[in-house]
């Protein structure tokens, strides 16, 4: 009798862990089936989203954290349409130019007559703000691609007081 009760206990135990196995497998098997279904939803809208046009604001501080400063955010996110506003906060006239190069920051060349980076020498000129008094703001747009840009001022002698900083496009 105690050895059938045994076998009967032994059977019970077995097909209740066989039961847990089949259970966690396809429980498991189906983790892996929705992680699968949700990176193949994922990347469509990825796809779609590097496509779709987007507008983003950049605000430039000239002088707000020191007289020769530029203040901005680093990078920034590409393949958008950027809308800017700069604002002189300095007492000094300054304006604001947006420069694609491939020099580096501190080897742009100038123009020794006028103390100014000789911008048709350094690259291509996106941007190039009016002279802009104290407190006076500008805005504009512009497009840019993925990649390293130059952010200076390009009144005399600015630049080498390191009026300048680099600016990033993710």
């Amino acid at each position: 009798m105690e050895v059938k009760m045994f076998l009967k206990i032994k059977v019970s135990l077995l097909s209740l862990l066989m039961l847990l196995l089949i259970g966690c497998s396809s429980s498991s098997g189906t983790a892996d089936m929705n992680n699968s279904t949700t990176s193949v939803t994922k990347t469509p809208a990825v796809a779609e989203a590097a496509l779709e046009p987007c507008t983003e604001t950049l605000n430039v501080e000239l002088a707000n954290d020191g007289p020769y400063a530029i203040t901005t955010p680093d990078s920034f996110q590409g393949n958008c349409e950027i809308n800017f506003t700069v604002k002189n906060y300095a007492a000094l006239v300054h304006n604001f130019q947006v420069l694609q190069t491939d020099l580096a920051v501190d080897a742009l060349p100038l123009n020794e007559e006028t103390a100014m980076v000789d911008v048709e020498a350094a690259g291509e000129l996106l941007y190039s703000s009016k002279d802009l008094e104290q407190d006076e703001t500008e805005t504009g747009t512009l497009k840019l691609e993925a990649g390293e840009y130059i952010l200076f001022c390009n009144i005399a002698g600015h630049y080498q007081l390191g009026m300048i900083k680099t600016f990033t496009i993710n």
